[in-house]
């Protein structure tokens, strides 16, 4: 998984650099043709969108939107804890640290339908008020990271007790492993807090530019970090058996949106 990643990423690189600076960029009335490059030049095989239009594409979105998407790395996982009774013994619950190259691994939380007999198709999206708010269960990590204070239980930036199964409903546990799928979420917190001052400092590692320089417009920021985060998780989902890494639907909503 990690090859094409890579090799995207080094044609981005490469095509990032003739892209001119924003405010001297053209309007136009009508949506782009997807099938021409910025150069003119017209796609018209298969191949060719492959090599040279999707490229282009992934460079255009992370220069002028996003900014550069970090680099994979190595990805491991520890399984902290397991409950294989969990929702009245419908599903197992596993919480899992999985290393990416943070300071601190991020808390993966993985609900498995007990009842099939293949690995499991899975949703994995990425929470804004952490683990223990998916769903009302007191051994459920909380999260341990700073928390914006607008979430249920959460005092002065860090989560109680009070805020478990906060988000019980949106998440909607339960229904999804009754209807025989696998659910797989994260904070997003634990890559990047949704804070602007905050996020500063671990962007900063994560891009490519040195820690000392200001974030620039093609820099890393924070959506892209989520993806890059979620991009880690489908990684770790990958090696594990009970999963079936083909059928992985990444979810999110409005800015969660974007990042999947």
């Amino acid at each position: 998984m990690k090859l094409p990643i890579a090799l995207s990423l080094l044609s981005a690189m490469s095509l990032a650099a003739e892209f001119p600076s924003p405010e001297t960029l053209p309007s136009s009335a009508t949506p782009p043709d997807p099938l021409t490059m910025q150069d003119g030049a017209r796609i018209a095989t298969a191949g060719e969108w492959k090599t040279r239009r999707a490229p282009e594409l992934r460079a255009l979105f992370q220069h002028y939107m996003y900014g550069a998407q970090p680099p994979a790395g190595e990805v491991t996982g520890k399984v902290l804890r397991e409950d294989r009774s969990a929702l009245g013994g419908k599903a197992t619950l596993r919480e899992v640290l999985v290393s990416c190259g943070l300071d601190a691994p991020v808390h993966l939380l993985i609900f498995l339908p007990n009842e099939r007999t293949k690995p499991a198709a899975c949703f994995l999206g990425i929470n804004f008020a952490g683990n223990h708010a998916v769903l009302d269960d007191p051994k459920i990590q909380l999260a341990q990271g700073w928390m914006p204070s607008r979430y249920p239980g959460v005092v002065e930036h860090r989560a109680t007790d009070a805020a478990r199964g906060a988000q019980t409903d949106t998440w909607a546990v339960e229904q999804t492993i009754d209807r025989g799928y696998a659910l797989a979420t994260f904070y997003h917190g634990d890559i990047v807090p949704d804070d602007a001052a905050l996020a500063e400092a671990v962007l900063a590692r994560l891009r490519k530019s040195s820690a000392g320089e200001k974030r620039g417009p093609a820099d890393t920021a924070t959506i892209m970090a989520w993806a890059w985060g979620f991009s880690r998780m489908m990684d770790y989902l990958a090696t594990d058996p009970e999963i079936d890494a083909r059928r992985v639907a990444v979810v999110g909503h409005s800015r969660n949106g974007k990042t999947a």
